[in-house]
């Protein structure tokens, strides 16, 4: 899993947290690894967006929007898909993680990170996103999308 987060890390997905810095809105986001039957990517991590704090507190889906955006209304996309002469179709790599976080939604995004995966007694480390995450329902509405 250590890889993962250095991918994540090298790709400007997300970025550790000055702990000296104050943040009006903090959440931090519980994480796991999931393995996968895959060359690339044998372990990926999930992030629970949905977890609460206690049955009175929310998830940070809770407050996230959960409405299709007015950007692109899916008739209007197709009709300029079928009318123009020529068609381009594409698969973007993880599309909605370079869709950016305004700066000061970003301490809603934090997770925590063993300073050295391979011994649990390490010291922990905090990140934050820097892009919308998979696993928050804004990314779903993304995934609606076409580019």
């Amino acid at each position: 899993m250590g890889d993962c987060k250095k991918e994540q890390e090298n790709r400007g997905f997300i970025e550790r947290v000055d702990e000296s810095s104050r943040a009006k809105r903090v959440h931090y986001i519980p994480h796991h690894g999931v393995e996968k039957n895959s060359t690339t990517t044998p372990i990926r991590i999930v992030y629970d967006c949905s977890c609460r704090q206690s049955e009175r507190s929310p998830s940070l889906n809770d407050c996230l929007e959960s409405t299709p955006p007015e950007l692109n209304d899916l008739t209007t996309l197709l009709l300029r898909f079928r009318l123009g002469r020529y068609a381009v179709s594409t698969d973007i790599e993880k599309a909605f993680l370079h869709v950016g976080l305004h700066e000061d939604d970003r301490d809603a995004t934090r997770f925590l990170w063993l300073s050295d995966p391979t011994d649990h007694k390490s010291q922990l480390v905090t990140y934050r996103f820097r892009v919308v995450l998979f696993g928050a329902t804004c990314s779903h509405l993304f995934s609606m999308l076409h580019y």
